[in-house]
């Protein structure tokens, strides 16, 4: 099933499949010392179907085939900002399925960029930077020829926040007209949030696989994403935005000081952000989509 996905779903070559399934390997190592997705149940095989397949769903829906879409397009020498990408997700997936494309993958907690940095390196992925800090203080993509400040044709996270509020952090980050914010997400979205999108789909339909995942895939438009963040009430935390270059901290004492006052403003907030998903009723057991998915027999062919 997996190799059936990412051959002939995706077009991966069998490399890039064996790269895959070490990121699988690497992430359930690292994730035994630092927790980096839930350990309830995790191994190697529930990493590659619950995590890592369900990452690359974007590249399934690409139109760069029709010439009169442009709805989601991913070029060769584009670049794409991964916010809060945790344990490299979606990320490190992308980063692998397009080595064409240049990757930064930013996330707050030290710990988990340090583990994502590492992964990348076993991984030889070259098209992979990381940065530790919040997103408000990235300001674009520094190149390897020294273009400082390059916005990214994407900016790709994974159930960080309620839209709105990432909308408003990474809203300076898409180029203008063509940017796009793709997020992966579970549960209810407010209809007003979801109606911006310009594409809306279950991540079970659109790798044709039932009980993958429980997310879908939303994408708005860099318009989209503005109005979302005037709407979304938040206020700007970080004051000064800095360029990411490789591995580093976006954190100066200063930056440290303003995130302890900002956390507890967060914490004195009792008004949830406009677009928040429902919560889950905790009486019903939660709906894993690697229960009835078979088993990943070819993940180490």
């Amino acid at each position: 099933m997996a190799r059936t996905i990412v051959r002939d779903k995706l077009k991966l070559s069998s490399e890039q499949h064996q790269q895959l399934a070490k990121l699988a390997v690497l992430v359930n190592d690292w994730n035994s010392r630092i927790n980096l997705i839930s350990r309830k149940d995790c191994s190697k095989e529930v990493v590659f179907g619950r995590h890592i397949l369900p990452s690359l769903a974007p590249l399934a829906m690409l139109t760069d085939d029709d010439p009169d879409d442009d709805t989601l397009v991913l070029s060769a020498g584009q670049r794409v900002c991964d916010v809060g990408t945790g344990g490299g997700f979606p990320g490190l997936p992308l980063a692998i399925a397009r080595p064409d494309v240049d990757f930064l993958l930013v996330d707050s907690v030290g710990k988990k960029i340090t583990a994502v940095q590492d992964m990348a390196d076993q991984l030889g992925l070259t098209n992979v930077k990381t940065y530790h800090g919040r997103a408000e203080s990235v300001s674009g993509f520094e190149s390897d020829d020294n273009r400082k400040g390059d916005k990214f044709s994407w900016v790709v996270g994974r159930s960080v926040t309620s839209l709105p509020t990432f909308a408003f952090w990474i809203q300076h980050l898409l180029q203008k007209n063509d940017g796009r914010l793709v997020y992966l997400i579970g549960g209810d979205v407010d209809d007003t949030v979801s109606d911006q999108a310009v594409l809306d789909e279950d991540i079970e339909n659109v790798l044709d696989v039932p009980g993958i995942s429980d997310k879908r895939v939303l994408v708005f438009s860099q318009q989209s994403v503005n109005y979302l963040a005037k709407n979304s009430g938040e206020k700007l935390r970080v004051p000064k935005r800095g360029s990411a270059a490789g591995v580093g901290s976006g954190k100066s004492g200063k930056d440290k000081k303003d995130a302890a006052g900002s956390r507890r403003q967060r914490n004195k907030k009792k008004d949830a952000a406009k677009g928040q998903w429902a919560k889950r009723d905790s009486s019903t057991s939660k709906q894993r989509g690697y229960e009835n998915f078979q088993r990943f027999d070819s993940l180490n062919k």
